[in-house]
């Protein structure tokens, strides 16, 4: 579950020039000490190992594909999370317009109601040189099984000097099917990241409410996970 909030570090693998059109293609690697999606650790709170495909047009759309290994007991059998996207993101006067479409995958479930979601997201953010914002309005018409969803998720970003600090919060609110307990919560982080001989490095601490879809499962609470990315 990760767009990536999700993306970690892209990098240009091939750019075909020469041509009215051009387009980047791009892969990207990483290992976690924990994955966290929204304050809540997919993985039972145990490494997992991640990687992507991306391409982008210069007309502003992109599509692209990511991978993760995730808890089969949280995913109804399901070992793995794969995600498929497609969007468009581009200037708009003076801010940044991202809009685009995920499917969360989880192939091989055996047991329960399907987990595999589709999500809709519009996002605004403005660079403001000393430090950049963000906000994101995400929804879901049916957000694994729970009944439709939004999450909205404010981020900064302040570049200081060799590293960036960045925060997050977010809030979670699901329009619950009936008989199901309210799911509604609230995540927020802090990270610090930067770059050396190619390599991305992430240090974030996550933590939430503890209300909601996290209450009591220790999956949420505080959690600091460093995550270690390549892009080619």
């Amino acid at each position: 579950m990760k767009m990536k909030k999700i993306a970690i570090a892209m990098g240009v693998a091939t750019l075909i020039a020469g041509s009215a059109a051009q387009a980047e293609f791009s892969a990207n690697v990483a290992i976690t000490s924990d994955y966290m999606f929204r304050g809540v650790s997919q993985n039972d709170n145990d490494m997992a190992i991640q990687g992507g495909f991306d391409y982008s047009h210069e007309s502003g759309i992109y599509v692209g594909v990511w991978g993760s290994n995730v808890d089969d007991a949280v995913f109804n059998g399901s070992s793995m999370e794969l995600d498929t996207y497609i969007g468009w993101s581009g200037d708009l006067g003076p801010v940044s317009l991202d809009v685009g479409a995920l499917r969360y995958n989880y192939p091989g479930q055996a047991t329960g109601p399907s987990a595999d979601t589709n999500e809709y997201h519009v996002g605004v953010s403005k660079d403001f040189g000393v430090a950049s914002a963000s906000f994101t309005v995400n929804y879901s018409p049916d957000f694994f099984n729970l009944g439709s969803e939004r999450y909205y998720d404010l981020g900064l970003e302040v570049p200081a000097g060799m590293v960036t600090i960045a925060a997050h919060y977010g809030k979670t609110s699901i329009s619950e099917k009936t008989g199901i307990t309210k799911q509604d919560y609230a995540d927020w982080s802090l990270g610090v990241s930067t770059e050396y001989e190619g390599f991305g490095f992430d240090l974030t601490y996550s933590d939430t409410d503890d209300k909601g879809m996290c209450k009591g499962s220790g999956l949420c609470g505080g959690h600091l996970a460093l995550t270690v990315s390549r892009s080619f």
